[in-house]
């Protein structure tokens, strides 16, 4: 096993002492090994567990559990794969994954902390959002299709329907609700202001008002497929392919991992337009 494959088990176990605050369950009999490779060739898992190496490589030396090392924590044991890492076991002669069990104890008062709050900030949202695969998709959807909104100039259909997709998935729920706290790197305010003003025509006051539903003709309905996982290994999407939407069409959504011997996992989103249910806006 090379150093580098070595040093990143070393950090991912780390977390075990978090499995009582984080999962509220008895440890099982999965390798960390293991489940590190089932978090890493799942797409948004893999990308979580790439924030918490980089964000948390400090925590093995020092005192304190740094902002970056609680968002990514939080973010990557929203996914299920992240959740098994919390409840891997190191090998019995792997002393260095033992040892660092005990480091990750100072992050457990400041994680548990911000697990418990309704609202998080934006940052920690868009986290959670880009671990799931589906979410994902959406919310890059959306940042391709609302870039004039978010230069304060017009809100499109495609923009308000964009809206509309991430705000149905499960991932996404903290983002309705995000607080702008100066950590992003853009203009987490201004795009509020913009949202609130061009696409559901109200002033801007406050961020933080309550979802309020805008004339609009077109609405989206959801359905989503999935299939079975192959033998007893863990979901894997290695790719996400789709087919971009226009009004009145539909939206092909998937996530494919057949390629992969680990496992396969195919997703469909179909999108089809009514005129009976009005988007809803998100980051209010």
């Amino acid at each position: 096993m090379s150093r580098g494959v070595h040093r990143l088990d070393v950090v991912l176990v780390s977390m075990l002492l978090l499995t009582t605050m984080l999962a509220g369950t008895r440890s099982t009999s999965v390798r960390c090994e293991d489940a590190r490779l089932r978090c890493a060739y799942r797409t948004g898992c893999g990308m979580a567990l790439q924030h918490y190496v980089t964000g948390c490589a400090s925590v093995l030396q020092g005192d304190n559990c740094s902002d970056a090392c609680q968002h990514a924590l939080i973010a990557l044991t929203s996914t299920d794969e992240g959740k098994e890492l919390m409840t891997c076991q190191c090998t019995r002669d792997d002393e260095l994954c033992q040892q660092s069990k005990q480091r990750v104890e100072i992050c457990r008062s400041s994680v548990t902390t911000a697990m418990n709050r309704t609202r998080v900030s934006c940052r920690i949202a868009t986290w959670i959002c880009n671990a799931d695969a589906l979410c994902q998709t959406a919310l890059s959807y959306y940042n391709k299709f609302c870039k004039s909104m978010f230069h304060g100039k017009k809100c499109t259909h495609r923009c308000r329907n964009s809206i509309n997709i991430l705000t149905r998935q499960e991932k996404a729920a903290k983002l309705s609700t995000c607080l702008c706290d100066g950590s992003e790197e853009y203009d987490c305010k201004g795009i509020h202001r913009n949202m609130n003003t061009l696409c559901f025509g109200r002033i801007h006051h406050d961020y933080r008002q309550v979802k309020k539903v805008v004339d609009e003709t077109r609405t989206n309905e959801i359905v989503r497929t999935e299939t079975n996982v192959l033998g007893n290994e863990a979901v894997a999407a290695a790719a996400t392919i789709v087919r971009p939407f226009v009004d009145g069409t539909t939206l092909a959504m998937s996530t494919d991992a057949e390629h992969h011997p680990v496992a396969r996992r195919n997703v469909q989103i179909k999108v089809q337009y009514s005129a009976s249910e009005r988007p809803k806006s998100i980051f209010l």
